[in-house]
């Protein structure tokens, strides 16, 4: 500490009473006059402040002599601060460089015209605020400190970098960079290497010029380590990578904390986790460069820990020469000991689990086994410098990248291009690296670690913090186009670095359409939920509150693993970049974090939502207790039924679910109401539920070719396949949706599909959307457009809730008069087939039609009572079609009973579509489709008409199916009518 010394002098004049005026008197009557009182000084008792504001100290100042005093304020202790604008009544303090809690002691001291003096220190404990909201989590502690939030992040990017690259500098010297493992090699990982620093400090030191990382070292705490992606030292034996033994070397003596002649000198070399010619390699290597060294190899499982004490470095594999459970102990102890640490990799591009037995304690990982390693990268370092190596690769570009961006407040692109395109400098720089800066939190979540309560993860606590105090200050929407670029890009941010594990994380003020953020109404409550476990997740019908700290306890014993999420939402439903599209947080799905039985976790929220369960298995009974959530307007099996419309009613949450066993609706509130008051036929959640089950579930899958549990068996097509020796696959998982905000369109499809209407379980677009999971590209004539295969599961679906409930369907409305007209005129050219592929009925509703008039011409010649069984049983065919090319063996023994015993593997696997179809239908109808093909122009290659024309069977004529515009849906009963060039259009 340098002291700051603060002195200057005071004139005080002080008048006193008795004794003469006469100035020209000089005895005093020869009494010698008393000395005046000592001054006193009082700074008063030990002060706590916070250190980012400049202070004001008093001090309680009595000089009883007159003339002149002198005063001076001085830092008797502490950390540097800065003292100004002192007087003999106070003094300002600036801390403001402070970096984390101090205690300083401040004196001041006067001196009166007398000498006499008198003194008094304080002593002021100053707390930092970032250090504090460090070590609770608590933003709010330092709310208004964002700015100095970046910088420290920057702080310390800029010092972990400086000592690597002291380091690395140290390794390489003025040398070049060149080390080439081959592609029979492995990659290094420090993923998090940056969380344990300055107490470890982990590099590569080998970096690829494609961003491999070769080797790298990692200092904890004083123990050294190093690993290599290969046996880097029988590689230097055999001859290769010559120009990296100097820098290896150097290596050796960071490790040992020794220079070169120093190294050289006798000392005990272990060998562990290795054998064979490997051992003689590097043996060989070592007696040539270090002939004093002394090298052992530890084999004998019950001498393994003395003989490993012994060593001053220990250079291990990870041969599975001993048990992960014997191994685990010896690395501990070899680091508890601080014994330097080289692994290297014996595994070629492969590894084993002893592998990262290894590695995870030295801080690092690698790829589990089967993983490719550098096989196909083939990547290798040649670098001119060590410079240039760390130029192209520093450890924290992208933390970095938008930590300068906050710091600086400039915004080095154009983000209202992303109106329509983003600049590549966003693109290709920014988005990358904050999706690089959200997977490192969450891998923080999955590892399940709450990070403000331990005492490492300084940057990642620093890039959290500013997250959480840039979301307090969200107002959407935002258009990005004509919103301030700079918070745009902080709501963004706060997006991206959203951290749920942990005890404090306050509720975001405005969460846009997604949800009110006032639960103040809401009574928090503890819910027991037994579930049965299905493959992809279920609903839990319980609500994290946004803001409120909850738990979930796995409590039974089922061999399945669990993971808790919150929220179903995709992230692309929220369109960030559309015309006020920013209008609630993009990332509204929280990691999904493991419960293992047994467990307990812990997690907060900023944003809420409705709880999931996703499973890895079905079938098996699970048990989870949830404290302190919100329960929601929430419905499945042998629930309340009025309740829950009670629920919907009250409007006390915006979110609400009902569940069935395979099909499960997430909805906001008000689309929930529309859909249970939209139709009669099921205005309760047990009709809902049934009709659901039936129109959702069972229609769709059963028309896809599936069985499972609530999927009905029809003769026509169960039956049918299992004569013909097929497999029928089994379905047995639960679907979604989200009624909210669509990811594309006004639907979008997957697992769940999202729209922005309300769910019905006969509703064209939900079924439709469903469909795309279940259509399949071969099952599409050649060039058609793609919703050609989509609409078919919901014209099934419409069509028996026609037959079945008297429900009127509304079927798209399409018509055939169009085609009709074409193929008549088609039989009046010199080339009908010609005629019609020039005519390209390639549209989705061209393709629909042709698809239809197929299934219609089956039920039509008597192939099956309802044509629309046809797609079923090619459904089934094509999944065996697919397992069958798996091999030549496979494919031999059963292209026959697949109607495709003239194909070859290879003419298999390159079948254009209509080839297949013709064969499939063909085959799965026991009709010759040819005529019926070559009528609608859809081309066909001679190898599958051959194959057609072999089955012999009856053939379809040229016919065209009419009806009105969506009658299909009423029944596939249609009028025929001669294709001949003459027929009138009959209806």
């Amino acid at each position: 500490m340098k002291p700051w010394l603060l002195s200057s002098c005071i004139l005080l004049g002080l008048s006193a009473c008795g004794g003469s005026d006469d100035s020209d008197s000089d005895d005093n009557g020869g009494v010698t006059p008393p000395l005046a009182q000592a001054p006193s000084v009082e700074l008063g008792g030990g002060i706590t402040a916070w250190n980012d504001k400049l202070m004001s100290l008093t001090a309680t100042v009595n000089i009883y002599a007159s003339g002149s005093s002198t005063f001076e304020w001085q830092q008797v202790s502490g950390p540097e601060v800065s003292l100004s604008s002192a007087s003999v009544d106070g003094v300002t303090i600036d801390a403001r460089t402070l970096m984390q809690d101090s205690s300083i002691t401040l004196s001041l001291t006067v001196t009166d015209s007398s000498n006499q003096t008198a003194s008094d220190q304080v002593t002021i404990q100053l707390n930092d605020r970032i250090s504090t909201a460090m070590a609770t989590g608590d933003a709010s502690i330092a709310a208004d400190l964002s700015p100095q939030i970046a910088k420290r992040a920057l702080t310390h990017i800029e010092q972990y970098r400086s000592d690597g690259e002291t380091l690395i500098n140290n390794i390489y010297q003025t040398g070049v960079v060149e080390y080439d493992q081959g592609r029979h090699s492995q990659m290094i990982q420090l993923a998090g290497a940056e969380h344990a620093y300055p107490q470890n400090k982990a590099y590569a030191i080998v970096t690829g010029n494609k961003g491999l990382t070769f080797a790298a070292t990692n200092d904890k705490s004083g123990q050294r380590n190093a690993a290599f992606g290969t046996d880097i030292i029988s590689s230097m034996q055999q001859g290769n990578n010559a120009s990296f033994e100097p820098s290896f070397k150097r290596l050796l003596g960071w490790m040992l904390e020794q220079d070169q002649a120093t190294l050289a000198e006798p000392k005990q070399i272990r060998l562990f986790l290795m054998g064979g010619s490997t051992v003689n390699r590097i043996n060989s290597w070592i007696g040539e460069h270090y002939p004093n060294w002394q090298v052992e190899t530890c084999s004998d499982e019950a001498t393994l820990s003395s003989c490993l004490a012994e060593a001053k470095l220990v250079i291990t594999g990870s041969s599975e020469l001993f048990s992960i459970e014997t191994v685990e102990p010896l690395i501990a102890q070899i680091q508890a000991d601080k014994q330097p640490l080289i692994y290297l990799h014996l595994h070629s591009w492969n590894s084993v689990p002893l592998t990262q037995t290894v590695l995870n304690p030295m801080g690092f990982s690698m790829q589990g086994p089967g993983g490719p390693g550098n096989y196909f990268a083939q990547d290798k370092a040649d670098w001119r410098s060590a410079s240039t190596m760390l130029e192209s690769y520093s450890a924290l570009d992208s933390e970095q990248l938008w930590l300068t961006l906050f710091d600086n407040e400039r915004v080095d692109f154009n983000l209202a291009n992303c109106a329509s395109n983003c600049d590549a400098r966003f693109n290709d720089d920014y988005r990358p690296a904050l999706a690089s800066i959200r997977s490192n939190i969450q891998a923080i979540e999955t590892s399940k670690l709450d990070i403000f309560n331990q005492p490492d993860y300084s940057l990642y606590k620093l890039l959290i913090l500013l997250g959480d105090n840039y979301r307090q200050a969200i107002l959407y929407p935002m258009d990005v186009a004509t919103s301030d670029s700079l918070h745009y890009l902080k709501a963004y941010y706060a997006d991206h670095s959203v951290y749920n594990f942990r005890d404090i994380n306050p509720v975001q003020k405005d969460l846009g359409n997604f949800s009110r953020s006032d639960f103040s109404h809401i009574t928090a409550v503890d819910q027991t939920v037994n579930l049965t476990s299905k493959k992809g997740f279920r609903s839990v019908g319980v609500y994290a509150l946004p803001g409120q700290t909850m738990s979930v306890t796995r409590s039974d014993s089922s061999d399945v693993r669990t993971w808790v999420f919150i929220n179903t939402l995709r992230s692309g439903s929220t369109h960030e970049f559309a015309s006020n599209g920013y209008n609630r947080p993009k990332l509204l799905q929280s990691t999904h974090i493991e419960v293992k039985a047994g467990e307990t976790i812990k997690f907060t929220s900023p944003y809420g939502g409705p709880l999931q369960i996703r499973f890895d298995q079905t079938d098996l009974p699970t048990q989870f207790s949830f404290s302190q959530v919100g329960l929601h307007p929430y419905w499945r099996e042998g629930m309340d039924g009025n309740k829950f419309m009670q629920d919907l009613a009250a409007n006390q949450y915006d979110w609400s679910e009902l569940a069935t066993a395979h099909f499960e609706v997430h909805s906001k509130l008000d689309k929930m109401q529309k859909t249970m008051e939209h139709e009669p036929l099921w205005n309760t959640p047990e009709k809902m539920a049934s009709a659901i089950m039936t129109q959702v579930h069972n229609y769709p899958h059963l028309l896809a070719g599936f069985k499972g549990p609530f999927i009905d068996e029809v003769a026509e097509i169960n039956d049918f396949a299992v004569n013909q020796g097929w497999q029928i696959d089994t379905l047995d998982t639960v679907k979604h949706m989200n009624a909210d905000q669509a990811t594309c369109g006004a639907g979008c499809s997957g697992n769940p599909y999202d729209a922005s209407w309300s769910f019905s379980p006969t509703g064209h677009g939900d079924i439709h959307e469903l469909g795309h999971g279940l259509e399949k590209g071969r099952l599409r004539f050649d060039g058609h457009d793609g919703h050609s295969s989509t609409n078919p599961y919901s014209y099934y679906t419409k069509s028996r809730a026609y037959t079945e409930l008297g429900k009127l369907p509304s079927c798209q409305g399409l018509n055939i008069d169009d085609e009709f007209a074409v193929l008549q005129a088609s039989m009046n050219q010199a080339d009908p087939f010609a005629y019609m592929q020039e005519a390209k009925l390639t549209s989705w509703s061209n393709g629909m039609a042709t698809m239809l008039q197929m299934m219609v011409a089956a039920q039509k010649h008597g192939a099956l009572e309802n044509g629309w069984h046809l797609l079923a049983r090619l459904h089934i065919l094509l999944r065996e079609f697919e397992r069958a090319k798996g091999a030549e063996e496979l494919w031999l023994e059963k292209r026959a009973q697949l109607g495709f015993s003239q194909f070859s593997l290879d003419a298999a696997k390159n079948i254009s579509n209509n080839d297949f179809l013709m064969v499939a239908m063909s085959y799965a109808t026991k009709l010759d489709y040819r005529e019926l093909y070559q009528m609608w122009g859809l081309a066909t290659s001679q190898a599958a008409k051959d194959q057609v024309a072999s089955f012999n069977f009856s053939v379809i004529d040229r016919k065209i199916y009419v009806y009105n515009p969506g009658d299909y849906c009423l029944s596939l009963d249609l009028l025929a009518v001669a294709v001949d060039g003459q027929q009138p259009w009959p209806l």
